[in-house]
This record gives C-alpha cells, structure tokens and sequence, in this order.
C-alpha cells in the first residue's frame, strides 16, 4: 500500500510539474506576444508622426520657394521700371538734341530774312528784293533736305493715291491718263515716312476734240 502511495505521489508530481511548465509557456508566450504588441504599435505610432511631419517640412519648403520667387518678381519689376523712366529720359534727350539741331540751323535762315526785311525797307529794285528771297528760299530748302525731308509731287509723275490727294480731274494736251497735270500743294516725307499728302489735279487725258479730230484724220 505504501509502495501504491508512493507511486501516485510521484504521478501527481509529476502532472503538477507539468501544468506549471505549460502555465509558465503559457505566459512567456503572453508576455512574448504583448511585447511584440507593443513594438507594433510604438513602430505605427512613429510612422504616424513622421507621417504627420512631412506634409508640415513640405508646406514650409513650398512657402520658402514662393516667398523667394515673389522677391525675384518684386526686383524684376522694379528693375523694369527703373529702365521705362530710363529709356524715356534717353528718348526726350535725344529729340531735344534733333530738335536743338534743327532750331540752330533754322535760326541762320530766320537772320538771313529779318536782314532781307530791312533791306527791302529802303530798297526800290524789286528784282534785288526777289534773288535775295530766292537764295532764302533756298538756304531754308537745305536746312530740311538736311534734316531728313523729302519733297515731291510734280507734273508728269504718275498719281498714287498713297501719295496724292486729287483735287480734281482735267483733261491735258500733253500728259496722259491718271498722271499729275498740276501742283496745288507738294508732298513731304521725313526719311522715308509720308508726312504730307501733295494735293494734286490729276489728267484724264487729252481732251474728246483732239480724239475725234485724229479719228476724221484716219
């Protein structure tokens, strides 16, 4: 009887021994398991943050980007407009040079015709008077030949309503159809540009006399 009691005194041991190393598998794997839990959900928390951070490092990087090319765009304006008030100052110096040209030229003519004013004061030869008007005339016509004007329109030359005003049209024994038969005012260009129309009387040929007179002669 002993010896049985013994026997089941080992058995049960044994079982206990057992369950207790089951128990504390149990719980190592719990433990084991918790641990790995929570490095799995400090890992996720992380990656939130850092998640969480870039949009905010982004939105920075973009407003520091805009910012500067909003400075570039304020300097360039600026340096444009520091060039329209330049470029203008340059522009008006240089018509106040042309124009400070052409008055100095032009105030020789003006000298040359008060003297010719005093001179035909107390002149009686009016053909003096006339030559010296002449050569006026003529010292004003290169003064603006000089700076650039051109003048045209005269009979003959072909009419172009680019460049002619027609009065009106009139037949001419000598120049034919559609050209220039007379001056009423002469054209002006400045280096090249049209400035003033020349007004002219423009032929529409030979009068209908001298065409029914050639055609009898036929």
């Amino acid at each position: 009887m002993a010896e049985k009691k013994n026997k089941k005194d080992i058995l049960d041991k044994e079982t206990n021994d057992e369950k207790v190393a089951d128990e504390s598998m149990s719980q190592a794997v719990n433990e084991n398991s918790g641990e790995k839990n929570e490095d799995a959900e400090s890992e996720a928390a992380q990656g939130q943050e850092h998640a969480a951070e870039e949009p905010a490092e982004t939105v920075e990087v973009l407003k520091a980007q805009v910012q500067n090319w909003n400075d570039r765009y304020l300097r360039l304006m600026a340096e444009f407009d520091n060039y329209k008030k330049r470029s203008s100052r340059e522009y008006q110096t240089m018509v106040d040079s042309a124009n400070e040209r052409l008055m100095t030229d032009l105030v020789d003519v003006r000298e040359s015709f008060e003297r010719a004013v005093k001179s035909s004061e107390q002149a009686e030869d009016y053909k003096t008077i006339f030559e010296g008007l002449k050569l006026i005339f003529s010292k004003f016509d290169t003064v603006l030949v000089k700076h650039g004007l051109e003048v045209f329109g005269a009979p003959g030359e072909p009419f172009d309503p680019m460049e002619h005003d027609a009065l009106m049209k009139t037949p001419h024994q000598e120049i034919p159809e559609d050209h220039i038969a007379d001056i009423y005012e002469r054209g002006y260009r400045l280096k090249g540009k049209v400035m003033k129309h020349a007004r002219v009387i423009v032929s529409s040929g030979k009068p209908e006399g001298d065409n029914e007179e050639k055609k009898t002669e036929k």
